[in-house]
C-alpha cells in the first residue's frame, strides 16, 4: 500500500506540493503582475537600458507586453518545468531540481539581461526597453535537456547518457538548421544523419549482452524510451518557437539572443549544480 501512495519513490503529498508551487504558484504571478498591476507599476519593473535600475535587470523577467506575449511564456514554462521535474523525480534528483529551479527564477533572468545590456549598449538610436519571461522558458528547455542526461546515466550508463544524448543534440541541431536555411545542403544532412547512425550503433554495443531477447521485454525497452522521444519532441517544439525565421512579429521584436542565453544559462547552471547537490 505505501508504495501505491508514491511517485517515483516520492510521496504523492510531496508531489503535489511541489507541482503546486512549480505549475501554479509562478504562473499565478506572472498572470497576477500583468492583469492586476497598473501599466505605470509594470513599466516601472521593465528594464530601461537607457537609464536601468539594478532591481530592472530581474524584475523586467516578470512583466509581459500583452496577453498573448504572457500566454506563449507561460504556456513554454509549464510544458518545459513540468518535464525538468519529472525527469529529476524519476533520477532521485528532487533537491537538485529545486535548487537549479531557483537559480533558473533568479540568477538567469539578471545574467541574460546584464550581458543583453552591455552587448547592445550604444547599438540602438533609441534607448531600447527589456521585459518578458522568455530567457527563463529558454532556461528551463535547456534544464529539460541536461535532466534526461542524468537521468539516463543514473538509470543505464554514463554511456547511454552520451549516445542518447547526442542523438537529440543533433536532431536539435537539424531542426534549427533546416527552420533557417534559405537552400538546403544535402551532404550537411547526410553528415547528421551518419553521426546519428553511428551514436546509435554505438549505443547498442554499450548495451550489448542486456537487450533484452523476448516480446515484452522489447515492449518494456519501448515503454522506457517515451521520455526520449517526449523531450526530444518538446525541445524541437523549443527550437520553433524561440528561434523563428521571422524576428519582428506583430511590431514587436523577438530577442533570439536572450534565448540563446537564456538555453545555455540553463544548461550551464543544471550541469554545474548537479555534481554539488547531494539528494
Amino acid at each position: 500500500m505505501d508504495g501505491d501512495r508514491r511517485v517515483f519513490g516520492y510521496t504523492r503529498r510531496t508531489v503535489a506540493l511541489d507541482l503546486f508551487v512549480v505549475a501554479a504558484v509562478i504562473p499565478g504571478l506572472l498572470i497576477a503582475l500583468h492583469l492586476l498591476l497598473p501599466e505605470s507599476a509594470r513599466t516601472a519593473l521593465v528594464l530601461q537600458h537607457g537609464d536601468p535600475d539594478p532591481l530592472e535587470f530581474l524584475t523586467a523577467a516578470y512583466v509581459h507586453s500583452n496577453v498573448p506575449h504572457l500566454r506563449n511564456n507561460v504556456t513554454g514554462y509549464l510544458a518545459a518545468i513540468v518535464m525538468a521535474y519529472l525527469l529529476c523525480l524519476e533520477a532521485g534528483r528532487r533537491r537538485w531540481f529545486f535548487v537549479t529551479f531557483g537559480a533558473v527564477l533568479v540568477l538567469i533572468p539578471v545574467f541574460v539581461n546584464l550581458v543583453s545590456y552591455v552587448t547592445f549598449a550604444g547599438a540602438f538610436p533609441a534607448a531600447p526597453s527589456t521585459r518578458g519571461f522568455s530567457a527563463v522558458v529558454a532556461a528551463t528547455g535547456g534544464f529539460v535537456y541536461v535532466s534526461l542526461l542524468v537521468l539516463l546515466r543514473t538509470a543505464y550508463s554514463t554511456e547511454t547518457a552520451t549516445f542518447a544524448g547526442t542523438v537529440v543534440f543533433l536532431v536539435l541541431l537539424v531542426t534549427f538548421y533546416l527552420l533557417h536555411v534559405s537552400v538546403i545542403e544535402p551532404l550537411l544532412l547526410a553528415g547528421a544523419s551518419a553521426s546519428a547512425l553511428l551514436c546509435l550503433a554505438a549505443l547498442a554495443v554499450s548495451a550489448r549482452g542486456r537487450l533484452p531477447r523476448t516480446r515484452a521485454g522489447w515492449l518494456h525497452l519501448g515503454t522506457e524510451s517515451v521520455p526520449v522521444v517526449l523531450v526530444t519532441a518538446l525541445l524541437v517544439a523549443f527550437v520553433v518557437g524561440l528561434f523563428p525565421q521571422r524576428v519582428v512579429v506583430d511590431g514587436m521584436v523577438i530577442n533570439v539572443y536572450a534565448h540563446w542565453l537564456g538555453l545555455v544559462g540553463g544548461v550551464a547552471a543544471a550541469v554545474l549544480l548537479e555534481p554539488i547537490v547531494a539528494d
